[in-house]
This record gives C-alpha cells, sequence and structure tokens, in this order.
C-alpha cells in the first residue's frame, strides 16, 4: 500500500497498517476490527491515558480504512500551510499549542476557497497564492455521544513576509509568527502530532 491512513484522536494517533507490518512494543494492536468494534475501541482508546499509538490491522488496511470514512459523520475542513520568500512557514498560537490556520469548509464553498478564506480571517493576510495540495488529515472527536471524523484539506500558500499579521482574536488567536526550518523541532511539543506530518511534507517540496 502506498499510502499509510492515519486517524488522530487528540495526540493519540490510530495507523491502518498490512498484517505482517513491524510494530513497536509501544503499539497497541487491533486485528481486523469491525465498523462496531472500531466504534467501541475509539472509546477505549480515547480513555487510554497509558499509550498514544494504535493500530488497526488488516490484511487491507485501505479497504478497512475506506469502511470506516463512510461509516462516520464526517466535518470537512481547509487550511494552509503559508511559505515567505524566506521559506518560513506560518503558525498560530491557539489555546495552548502552536497551529496551522484552518477551519469549517461553508456551504457552496471549494476547498481551496475555504482554506483561503480561513488564512485570511486567522492571520490577517490578503495576498495570498495558491499552491499546491497536501496530503489530508483526520481526526476524530465527539459531539454528544456521536463520534465525528474531520477531515482537513491542506494546501500550499505563498504571501509576503512584509504583509501585516492580525490574530484573530475572537477564535483564541493571540499570536501569529514565522517560523525557520531549523526551528520547527523545537516547536515539536507544542505542535498537534497531526500538524507534524504535514509539515514534514511541506518541508520536502520547499
Amino acid at each position: 500500500m502506498t499510502q499509510m491512513y492515519k486517524v488522530f484522536l487528540r495526540d493519540k494517533v490510530i495507523n491502518f497498517v498490512e498484517t505482517g507490518s513491524n510494530s513497536t512494543s509501544s503499539d497497541v494492536i487491533f486485528n481486523e476490527p469491525s465498523f462496531r468494534e472500531i466504534q467501541t475501541l475509539l472509546k477505549e482508546i480515547d480513555s487510554d491515558d497509558k499509550h498514544i499509538d494504535f493500530n488497526f490491522v488488516s490484511a487491507d488496511p485501505e479497504k478497512l480504512f475506506i469502511l470506516f470514512y463512510t461509516r462516520m459523520r464526517i466535518m470537512a475542513a481547509a487550511g494552509g500551510v503559508v511559505i515567505n520568500e524566506n521559506n518560513e512557514a506560518l503558525f498560530i498560537f491557539r489555546r495552548g499549542r502552536w497551529d496551522l490556520p484552518k477551519g469549517k469548509i461553508d456551504n457552496e464553498e471549494t476547498e481551496e476557497e475555504a482554506a483561503l478564506r480561513e488564512v485570511t480571517e486567522e492571520t490577517g493576510l490578503q495576498k495570498i497564492s495558491l499552491g499546491q495540495r497536501l496530503s489530508s488529515t483526520y481526526h476524530v472527536y465527539t459531539i454528544g455521544s456521536e463520534w465525528i471524523l474531520k477531515e482537513t484539506h491542506w494546501f500550499i500558500m505563498k504571501a509576503s513576509i512584509d504583509e501585516k499579521l492580525v490574530p484573530q482574536a475572537e477564535e483564541g488567536i493571540t499570536e501569529i509568527k514565522w517560523v525557520a526550518k531549523s526551528a520547527l523541532l523545537k516547536m515539536n511539543a507544542l505542535v498537534y502530532r497531526s500538524l507534524r506530518d504535514v509539515v514534514k511534507e511541506v518541508e520536502i517540496i520547499i
């Protein structure tokens, strides 16, 4: 399988992996779970305070992920990794974590339109050029008793370091800054695990 499917639950990760794949001693493994079993397992994973890595193992992990995806209620979002002329990436500080600008896709919006709008709203940037699409990220959370799968579509974007940055206070954003590649590793502890994969993908491209 060429694509690794991952679903994040807060800072825990659920990997959909092929039977026979190498696992570390810290991985918690579930073999060929049905969708009903997955619903129960999500509750167990959410309450597990000892582990952060979980593997759903299957002879066909892509098929298992598609089953999971098609049975979940999807919340679609979009965002951007904004790069300036110095190859620095733009991060926002929100609720104690360094984050990337993103948000829910409104009705009638395309993924690209939503990503550009969210970046403008959350950072104040006005002159943004849209670049290539990146891998989507997935994470689950609950509304009441229902599990929701949030699918975030990511894009590379370009903007000038000279543009004024204005954090969107009503969204809990208190700081915005450009971050060099060399400083990204130091920020990891305060960056969501799902976003680390997005940033790594950008680092390879730029």
